[in-house]
């Protein structure tokens, strides 16, 4: 019989040889207990009070593998008593020997009454949920974190795809730009080789001539006339071996090549901005602003325009966002330009004369208007140049007095406003979703339409980017100066909502 089996069978049966299966188990007496025996002993007096459990129960205990011998090792008595000083369950000879110097023992029944509901075991259960919890918490924080790594990888995969379009980007414009270079030099040289042959012909037919003047000479005339004529025709042939020799010496094979470094063009990454300041524009009147358009002025002063027509205000603010002043207008502005450290200009399309305003800053006050015949939205200043978008003419150039010295036929329902610089014009067309790029002659240079951009309005710029706000949209995108896609820098996860108007100074963007 295995080992296990017996330990099954109820030991009172045993002691009688009787072989029964215990289905229970006596903790105080240790041993198994049959169906019959287990009524007996629960009946006995000096056992109906033990803790008896089932088999299968004890089982469990035992496959805690912790302590729960309740008989000393060291003195072979039963544990009865509690020692405070080391909480440990002694024996009575334990408190005579290796715990005599202890605090008085107390008895064991009187530390485990009711120990299931007391409030140590309480704080066990409470402190293994605790740490179980915080296990879990852990857990799902730890796979959250393997979620965020593929998103992650996601989106620095992302970035490698545009990198490699900006590099495709680049790569083509270099090519254009060698292939136009090799076709300039082939032409070049094909040309110089061209004129090399003509020379040499040329040359070839005056030898042939030599030669046949001779022959006449040498079949036809006399002595004497060969001897003067041949005298003659050698000073023309000197003279054309001289001029042939001189030529030759500067013939050479030509060969075309590009410079080793007209390929090296810097590859722009991807314009990144954070937020450094959330600015509340300061509510004076019942009437919420509608601001249109904003600078930064080289003092770092910001200028809001309030469109609203019970406002009709300019709105100044300092660089840290604190108010400055406002300054009342007669009528509702559009569009402001940044004149210089002192000045602006302001367009105002609805006033009944549609005009260009310039304010002085320091003093608040105007100078002369620029009146137009039609509505004026859009204005940029650049190079002493004033640009206007003018509705049914175009955008025309002119400087602060008024005096025009262009005007291009770029007009649109959709276009009010642009944005120049370094020798570029800019201007977004909302009805068609795209930004267009112009020269000074009012050529199309690119057209730039992406889904990512919808109803843009104002646009800014740097040496290296062009920013469009994205009203429809709801963010602000970045183009490269040859019109392809950079990225979208902020959006509605930045708190951009229905942008219409921003101002970009290189250290600071204001939406």
């Amino acid at each position: 019989m295995d080992v296990n089996d017996k330990k099954d069978l109820c030991s009172p049966c045993e002691f009688k040889s009787k072989t029964e299966i215990a289905t229970k188990w006596c903790i105080e007496c240790k041993e198994p207990l049959c169906v019959s025996c287990n009524e007996n002993h629960s009946a006995h007096r000096s056992s109906r009070n033990h803790h008896v459990i089932s088999i299968e129960g004890n089982k469990m205990l035992e496959s805690l593998q912790i302590p729960l011998n309740e008989y000393c090792e060291v003195h072979d008595q039963e544990k009865d008593l509690f020692c405070t000083s080391h909480s440990e369950v002694i024996c009575l000879t334990c408190t005579q020997t290796t715990h005599g110097k202890c605090e008085p023992a107390v008895r064991l029944s009187d530390v485990t009454k009711s120990a299931k509901t007391s409030t140590f075991v309480s704080m066990i259960d409470t402190k293994i949920v605790d740490v179980v919890d915080e296990l879990r918490d852990i857990i799902r924080d730890r796979e959250n974190n393997k979620v965020e790594i593929e998103k992650q990888k996601t989106e620095i995969l992302d970035t490698v795809k545009n990198y490699r379009k900006c590099i495709n980007d680049k790569l083509d414009q270099v090519e254009n730009i060698i292939t136009e270079d090799l076709n300039e030099k082939c032409e070049s040289s094909n040309l110089e080789i061209d004129n090399n042959v003509k020379f040499l012909n040329d040359h070839l037919n005056k030898f042939d001539e030599i030669r046949k003047k001779m022959d006449i000479l040498k079949e036809y005339a006399s002595d004497t006339q060969t001897f003067i004529g041949t005298r003659a025709l050698e000073k023309t042939l000197h003279y054309n071996e001289s001029m042939l020799t001189s030529f030759l010496e500067l013939i050479q094979n030509i060969n075309i090549d590009i410079e080793k470094n007209r390929g090296q063009y810097p590859i722009d990454h991807r314009l990144k901005l954070s937020k450094a300041l959330e600015i509340k524009i300061p509510q004076e009147s019942f009437f919420k602003s509608t601001i249109l358009s904003c600078i930064i002025l080289p003092n770092k002063q910001m200028i809001f325009v309030d469109s609203h027509a019970r406002n009709k205000r300019l709105i100044v603010l300092n660089e840290d966002g604190t108010h400055d002043r406002n300054i009342n207008l007669t009528s509702k502005p559009f569009d402001i330009a940044v004149i210089d450290n002192n000045k602006i200009a302001l367009s105002f399309p609805w006033n009944t004369h549609k005009r260009i305003g310039i304010i002085n800053m320091t003093n608040n006050k105007s100078e002369p208007d620029i009146f137009f015949k039609n509505k004026c939205y859009g204005i940029s200043y650049d190079k002493d140049r004033l640009f206007v978008v003018v509705k049914t003419e175009g955008i025309l150039i002119m400087d602060l007095s008024g005096k025009l010295s262009a005007c291009l036929p770029i007009e649109g329902i959709g276009i009010f406003y642009v944005h120049v610089k370094n020798d570029r014009l800019y201007c977004s067309d909302e009805c068609n979703d795209t930004v267009q790029c112009y020269d000074m002659q009012g050529c199309s240079i690119w057209t730039f339409k992406d889904s990512n951009l919808g109803s843009p309005r104002s646009i800014s710029s740097d040496d290296k980017f062009i920013l469009i706000a994205g009203c429809k949209t709801n963010n602000v995108v970045s183009l490269y100066l040859n019109g392809s896609f950079a990225s979208v820098i902020c959006d509605t996860d930045d708190g951009i909502i229905i942008p219409t108007s921003l101002y970009f100074d290189s250290d600071n963007l204001l939406v």
